[in-house]
């Protein structure tokens, strides 16, 4: 069984790994440091924000073979508006069933990772939510494991009526110490709740208010060298080297009370025998225009998105078979059948670009030294 993967700390581990200042002052000697990711944003003619970033945060089933991986398809999507003078944090999820347009034909939007890697996904992501998105972090999910056990794992208040017990994980109600692989256990499961996937989207999100405090209290006593190591070697981004500094040294700033968290409006609803949850749009562009209006794109209309899809499947939330049968769908073992032949038309041809990986190993082979 492939089982599903999540991290929603990445980007506020993000800053804080890069808050010491041994490891600050050795990016700060390189050269051209602004240059590392840029060529995403290249032909981006969207507004810019001053002392602001908007990043697309996914979670992958990551392949053991790195020298030729597999396809694989996000298990987790959101969009993360952050703004290190204010400290305020936007976080806007997407559920992984949600019905877009991908290549011009509807699916669900976790298959655009598996047919064109964070390329098309970013593109969908665009076309869907009209959004001048170009920066990405892509984790799998060995980031969750070791990154959570680095830090001496988090605590963490589960809410009244969720208990889990699998393997070695045993969650209760109430204030929990986890690990790396308890942490893991509990954001990816979905039948502890009575909503199915979209508790789970929930739970993901109060994790990562929680998960701030934790970081920034501990952030001193952090072991960067390890931490660092760990985050590069499970961890892709293109953001760049210069604006993580620059938010790293206002981490301060942060705080889980600045952050907010929302979740594009839908149904679940059942096509072709095929789980779906229907996207409203009409209610997701109001969450757009009032939280990520400074993004959106110029070109953008209409029909670049999934809306006339979204007219034809629009319902009512007391169709309670579909929201029953949805929620008790076991979609992880559908997704992996209904994708089975279509990763045979896949194109792997592009390769992987190891450029960035090496420039980081220098930097902790540097750091270690120093260490």
């Amino acid at each position: 069984m492939r089982f599903k993967r999540f991290l929603t700390t990445i980007m506020v581990a993000l800053f804080v790994f890069f808050s010491s200042n041994a490891y600050l002052n050795k990016l700060q000697d390189k050269k051209n440091i602004d240059n590392y990711g840029a060529e995403a944003a290249e032909n981006n003619k969207g507004k810019k924000v001053d002392n602001e970033i908007l990043v697309l945060l996914v979670g992958v089933d990551a392949s053991q073979n790195k020298e030729n991986p597999e396809p694989t398809r996000t298990d987790t999507i959101m969009l993360c508006k952050i703004n290190s003078e204010t400290g305020k944090v936007d976080i806007l999820s997407i559920p992984r069933d949600s019905r877009v347009k991908v290549r011009d034909e509807f699916t669900k939007v976790n298959h655009a990772h598996a047919y064109g890697g964070i390329e098309l996904t970013l593109k969908t992501l665009r076309d869907f939510l009209g959004l001048d998105i170009d920066y990405y972090a892509e984790i799998n999910f060995e980031a969750v494991v070791n990154i959570v056990d680095e830090i001496g794992g988090v605590n963490y208040k589960v809410p009244e009526g969720v208990r889990l017990d699998e393997g070695n994980t045993h969650i209760r109600p109430g204030m929990n110490k986890m690990n790396g692989q308890d942490v893991l256990t509990y954001l990816r499961a979905r039948k502890i709740y009575q909503n199915a996937d979209l508790g789970r989207v929930n739970a993901q999100q109060e994790f990562m208010k929680g998960i701030i405090n934790e970081l920034v209290k501990k952030s001193k006593t952090i072991n960067m060298t390890s931490l660092v190591e760990s985050y590069f070697k499970d961890v892709k981004t293109n953001l760049p080297l210069g604006t993580m500094i620059d938010f790293a040294s206002k981490m301060s700033n942060f705080s889980s009370e600045k952050c907010k968290t929302y979740t594009v409006p839908g149904n679940p609803q059942y096509i072709d025998g095929v789980s779906y949850y229907i996207p409203n749009y009409e209610e997701t562009w109001k969450i757009i225009d009032k939280v990520f209006s400074k993004y959106k794109l110029k070109s953008w209309k209409k029909e670049d998105s999934s809306y006339w899809e979204y007219q034809n499947y629009t319902y009512t939330n007391d169709n309670e078979n579909s929201n029953e049968d949805y929620q008790n769908s076991n979609s992880n073992e559908e997704d992996e059948e209904y994708l089975d032949d279509d990763y045979e038309d896949i194109d792997q041809e592009d390769e992987e670009n190891t450029e960035d990986e090496n420039y980081f190993d220098e930097d902790v082979n540097n750091l270690n030294e120093d260490n």
